[in-house]
């Protein structure tokens, strides 16, 4: 689990620093009843924005998971059978990306709102409702199956504290966000469909074995699924997909 986290949370914890970090005074401006209407669009905003990197970075982690993996670790003692466990643990861990930090954004607004209690009490919940998810499903999954029990806990953070939010700042359109944030998940399920499709012509041509191989298969697969996913975002008309362009080049070439 160590292994597989550690992939994860390299591309999680830029995008936090990324989007996240620089939304947390802005929602903490907006908590004047009056304000309310640019906060809801300000928390659209994010969340688009986390569904925007989140959801097809899932999508290629969950296609390009043996590659990656064979890449980064194996050598030594990590041998196939390691592959196999870790690859297994990555997929679960990229199933739950886009749950993880749309979750740290309710979090982020209910503390920008000054109210700690709603996220701690649903916190305390969520212990209990982790325990038994851990028992059943590592019964059922083994490893991968505390993963998933965390993406389970975190599903319910997320609607609970949205739920109560709605209930909190006079209603969210709700429908709204679905609206976008599905329309994103079908365009990364089809940039996964190309990515496995690109994955499966060159393994036939290359095979899948040894370090360089995995490495060409993986940026090339994975260069097609962000191709896809950047042209299918063009088509539907995304806005805040230029303003995620425009903060990772700030980010950028400030360094």
């Amino acid at each position: 689990m160590g292994f597989a986290n550690l992939l994860v949370q390299t591309p999680l914890g830029i995008v936090s620093n990324i989007i996240l970090v620089p939304f947390f005074p802005i929602f903490s401006r907006l908590t004047d009843p009056s304000q309310w209407p640019e906060l809801k669009q300000r928390i659209r905003q994010s969340l688009v924005l986390v569904a925007l990197t989140m959801l097809p970075m899932s999508a290629l982690i969950i296609t390009l998971a043996q590659p990656i993996v064979t890449v980064v670790y194996k050598r030594g003692n990590f041998d196939e059978d390691a592959v196999r466990l870790v690859t297994m643990i990555l997929i679960a861990y990229g199933v739950g990306m886009f749950v993880y930090l749309a979750r740290d954004v309710m979090v982020r607004v209910f503390y920008a709102l000054g109210d700690g209690q709603t996220p701690f009490k649903i916190s305390l919940v969520n212990i209990a409702i982790n325990a038994v998810l851990d028992y059943f499903l590592f019964n059922w999954m083994g490893p991968a199956g505390l993963v998933v029990a965390t993406i389970g806990v975190n599903v319910v953070s997320l609607v609970a504290m949205t739920v109560l939010l709605d209930r909190k700042i006079g209603g969210l359109p709700m429908a709204d966000w679905a609206r976008s944030i599905f329309s994103l998940t079908a365009a990364s399920a089809l940039s996964g469909v190309s990515c496995w499709l690109t994955l499966g012509g060159l393994t036939s041509l290359m095979g899948a074995d040894g370090f360089w191989v995995n490495l060409i298969l993986m940026s090339l697969a994975g260069a097609m699924g962000i191709a896809t996913f950047a042209l299918l975002t063009v088509v539907l008309g995304i806005p805040e997909a230029g303003m995620l362009a425009d903060r990772m080049r700030q980010k950028f070439l400030r360094r």
